[in-house]
């Protein structure tokens, strides 16, 4: 059951109508935690049962957390959840990669391997809400949060269904007190997130979608294209995994917005990103935090001095890979992303440390702030920053979205052969393009103008506009309904 389905249409007007209609707090709660499991045992039934566990084991440590005053208890308490927590995941997501691994360094070695794979389902979401319980003892641990006593409220916010498959990844401090007032309807804020969704569905139907069409046949056999087709490919699919991804944020952040509760925007224009550093304050922003908070600053972040700095933004990134996917080619993406991000920090000591001579020599300030976030400097310097930065990420995503490491290579060595035949029409690929890299060029203040524009509709007005405007995309559109792609995250 995904947004973009007439499946989940019916589904959200059952439950939008049933829970404004109820007048306390625990039944809207009740409400929402038997929707949010029905709402994920619609891939698979006994899946759930990995929410309900983790959710369980989470309470109970939270729980005793609070209770608990001795520093050698509190910390084996933290390890429980962290290895329940982790051993899920390893087992439902890694463990077939690592049978695999094992099994062809085996055979590289001449060694006999009768190892035989798990096949086990990977549980849609998974690292998603495992993050987020995860996030909930830590910070109950370093004393930033204080437990909730509500099994009922914490087992919401666990499973919570607009953001529950694939984020935003929401922190307790934020979203449980959200559940202490009874929420009161607002027309402002249906408007809102009526435009918000309808843009949503707009980037996943109309050209996320449309897009895939274009970028599946050449990251399928990529020695069928030439050169200029690969290019063009490429930074095809950085608009689709944009527009997919932004779209299904933007529609989680209106479905959880139409139930009273606000999300943290998980987007904020990452193409015009100056740096790999800006890009990754702009990219799906609450798993940069969440690795800057629960993985690089307990590995030692910056205070270490320069190497121990570059190890650790190194180890973020290709465990941050790893997060994305069991497979080879995430860890390549994370490699690519860590060396980068090191490889620039240094180019900023660098020019910190020599500006007193350039300034010296007669030249002007350097164009990075030490923090490693660009400074404002002028439309050439931002220009040649977005131009870097936007490339290196797009060449990043081939390993990122190739089936295997052979076909990234594949691809990446027919980036350089201009030879071979034209496989499909590359205006029509530019034309599209420009629209997906475009899509977030929208001033920031749209969805508010067009949400009071819709004001003096009244209820029955939306409520047309919104069917007309589904029925619209839906027709326009691409046959059936793809899966958003950080599903299988």
């Amino acid at each position: 059951m995904i947004f973009s389905s007439w499946l989940f249409a019916s589904f959200f007007l059952v439950v939008f109508t049933v829970y404004w209609t109820l007048k306390t707090r625990r039944a809207r709660h009740v409400l929402l935690l038997l929707a949010s499991y029905f709402f994920y045992m619609s891939w698979n039934p006994w899946l759930v049962t990995l929410i309900i566990g983790s959710t369980v084991l989470d309470y109970l440590v939270g729980m005793s957390l609070m209770k608990t005053k001795t520093a050698r208890r509190r910390t084996g308490l933290l390890i429980l959840s962290l290895v329940g927590n982790l051993g899920i995941l390893a087992i439902f997501k890694y463990a077939d990669f690592f049978i695999l691994s094992m099994r062809g360094l085996l055979t590289s070695l001449g060694l006999q391997a009768n190892m035989s794979t798990l096949s086990i389902i990977l549980p849609v979401g998974i690292s998603f809400y495992t993050f987020q319980t995860m996030s909930y003892t830590i910070d109950i641990y370093r004393g930033k949060l204080t437990p909730t006593r509500s099994f009922l409220d914490f087992a919401l916010f666990v499973a919570f269904f607009p953001q529950l498959v694939a984020g935003p990844i929401v922190k307790a401090r934020d979203f449980l007190p959200q559940l202490e007032t009874l929420k009161k309807f607002s027309w402002e804020h249906l408007d809102t997130a009526v435009v918000l969704f309808m843009i949503g569905l707009t980037k996943k139907v109309l050209i996320a979608d449309q897009l895939a069409y274009l970028v599946d046949p050449v990251f399928a056999d990529p020695t069928r294209f030439v050169t200029r087709d690969l290019w063009l490919a490429m930074f095809c699919y950085g608009g689709q995994i944009y527009c997919d991804f932004s779209g299904y944020t933007d529609m989680a952040i209106a479905v959880a917005l139409m139930l009273g509760f606000t999300l943290r925007p998980n987007f904020a224009s990452p193409y015009l990103a100056t740096s790999l550093t800006d890009f990754w304050h702009r990219w799906h922003i609450s798993l940069s935090t969440w690795l800057r908070d629960y993985l690089y600053k307990p590995l030692g972040g910056g205070r270490g001095g320069t190497f121990a700095t570059y190890r650790n933004l190194f180890l973020t990134m290709v465990l941050g890979g790893i997060w994305h996917g069991a497979a080879w080619t995430f860890v390549i993406w994370g490699f690519i992303h860590g060396t980068a991000l090191a490889v620039e920090r240094l180019v900023v000591s660098l020019r910190t440390v020599t500006a007193p001579v350039m300034a010296v020599a007669g030249f002007g300030p350097g164009t990075m702030a030490p923090a490693g976030r660009p400074r404002e400097g002028g439309m050439m310097s931002r220009a040649l920053g977005v131009f870097v930065t936007f490339n290196i990420v797009c060449l990043a995503w081939i390993f990122f979205r190739a089936e295997n490491f052979e076909t990234a290579l594949a691809y990446l060595q027919g980036l350089t052969d201009w030879s071979g035949p034209v496989r499909f029409t590359t205006p029509f690929l530019v034309f599209m393009v420009a629209g997906s890299l475009g899509a977030h060029f929208v001033p920031g203040d749209l969805v508010t103008r067009a949400a009071k524009a819709l004001e003096p509709v009244g209820p029955i007005g939306l409520g047309f506009l919104l069917g007309f405007g589904i029925l619209l995309i839906e027709s326009v559109g691409p046959e059936g309904v793809a899966p958003f792609i950080y599903f299988q995250f």
